[in-house]
């Protein structure tokens, strides 16, 4: 809608096809002249004339703007005014509440002066409601500020912990564990490696907690969890302005939270390539940049990283930069899979009984023949197979003394499962090794096939023509 009053130098034709171009868009937007009457509001401006004031069009072309809306501003000061008497760009919030009408709006007013010889001419104003968008950065601020309460205290609730949090009694782990505690000595990159569900996080909190950055922020990133697209921010932050949706006031990013303490990349092999230079960068460095920023600020980080990928994909250069890769690895970790320490598996079960027993009130109890039973599966999943099983067993069993055949329907999906895995195995040669190593290998895969099979370690003997005695030798190695 437009005013034929006060609209000199703007023809009627010029003012038509100005007028279908501001219709089209649906933000607010309303032009005045020098001395702040409306001459032209587009459709937006209209509707939203008609919802908070029951206002037409009519009622405010041709009218100062600040005499019509003024009296409906709850919080702010008109932009349009102010732009005018500064003859400046200009961008503010305003408030807007109406009890009457149960209205309560915040709307991001941006003015801008139309110049000509040094003298205002028009002054162009948009407006775009940011109610909602307000509501939730609170929202998330609120969020945020919880996190940090519930961070802090499951800090010193693991304070308060007097057990370790890594369970096992074979001589694989307990060498992993000597090897992390002469890492937890100093600052330098550790890079763990292992199979899916082995216990990286828990060797990298085991470093943390023995370090001398103990008291400090101990911050997780699952490179795997993240879309690619978001990734970089939150691994290094913004500033206000960065992109299109950056929170006002720029955001800290995970490197900034991890800042004087330790710094976990779990599942690392997943990071996009063209993030792992910038992050090259911040390692050997110890310099950060926000996105949108020139400014960088210091940082003081110690880098433990994760993956389950094989050596050979390692170092293969286009899933991974080699550089990168020797600055994160200074020192390797390998936590073995639990088929090649089963001396864990009782103690690991024994633990994951007593604790989903108190979690869900229960008072589950497993007989020798059971442990032997679960102590015998190959646990392709590792320690978090085991934790899901255990759990399940505990839901879905009755209290008391549980047998083996008591165990099979419970973890028939398992046994399938597994069944379909071992089928696949078979000895590869890949490098040469002495004949006793190589026996040794075919030796444990039998075992572990027939243990599948027939499930009790006296039928696994019998079909390889053993004692039991010599499975139980074999498995302790």
């Amino acid at each position: 809608m437009n005013s034929e009053s006060n609209s000199e130098g703007i023809n009627v034709f010029e003012k038509s096809i100005l007028q279908t171009v501001i219709d089209g868009i649906d933000a607010v937007i309303a032009i005045c002249d020098a001395d702040k009457t409306v001459i032209m509001i587009n459709k937006a401006g209209c509707a939203q004339l008609r919802e908070m004031a029951d206002m037409e069009p009519e009622d405010l072309l041709g009218h100062h703007i600040d005499v019509v809306l003024a009296p409906l501003i709850f919080d702010g000061t008109s932009v349009v005014a102010l732009c005018a008497e500064q003859k400046v760009p200009l961008q503010r919030n305003i408030r807007y509440k109406l009890e009457s009408k149960g209205l309560d709006k915040t709307i991001l007013y941006t003015a801008i002066p139309i110049m000509e010889n040094g003298q205002l001419q028009y002054v162009v104003a948009t407006g775009r409601d940011m109610t909602k968008l307000i509501q939730l950065e609170e929202q998330l601020a609120a969020a945020e500020k919880l996190n940090r309460y519930y961070s802090v205290m499951v800090h010193k609730l693991a304070e308060y912990d007097k057990t370790d949090s890594i369970i096992s009694s074979s001589k694989k782990m307990e060498d992993t564990l000597k090897l992390s505690m002469r890492a937890s000595k100093s600052d330098a990159s550790v890079f763990i490696t292992g199979e899916s569900g082995v216990g990286k996080e828990e060797i990298a909190k085991f470093i943390h907690r023995n370090s001398a950055r103990k008291d400090k922020p101990f911050v997780v990133i699952n490179c795997a969890a993240i879309p690619k697209e978001l990734i970089e921010s939150e691994l290094f932050g913004y500033v206000e302005g960065a992109f299109t949706g950056s929170k006002r006031g720029g955001k800290k990013g995970l490197l900034e939270e991890a800042d004087g303490g330790t710094f976990f990349l779990d599942e690392i092999g997943d990071l996009p390539l063209e993030v792992q230079g910038k992050l090259l960068r911040v390692q050997q460095d110890g310099m950060l940049r926000r996105i949108g920023s020139t400014r960088e600020s210091v940082i003081n980080v110690r880098y433990i990283s994760a993956t389950n990928l094989s050596a050979s994909r390692l170092l293969d250069g286009s899933i991974f930069r080699q550089d990168l890769l020797y600055r994160l690895s200074v020192i390797p970790i390998y936590v073995s899979p639990v088929r090649e320490r089963r001396e864990d598996i009782i103690p690991l079960v024994e633990h994951f009984v007593s604790f989903y027993n108190k979690k869900y009130n229960r008072a589950v109890q497993l007989s020798a023949a059971a442990y032997n039973y679960l102590c015998c599966l190959p646990w392709r999943g590792n320690v978090r197979q085991i934790k899901n099983v255990v759990e399940r067993i505990v839901i879905l069993s009755e209290d008391g003394p549980l047998l083996q055949e008591d165990l099979l329907p419970i973890l028939r999906l398992d046994i399938e499962n597994e069944g379909r895995d071992v089928s696949e195995q078979t000895v590869k040669v890949t490098e040469l090794t002495t004949l006793s190593k190589a026996q040794e290998e075919m030796e444990k895969q039998l075992i572990d096939m027939a243990l599948d099979k027939h499930k009790t370690v006296p039928k696994a003997a019998a079909a390889l023509g053993v004692p039991p005695s010599t499975i139980y030798r074999k498995l302790k190695r």
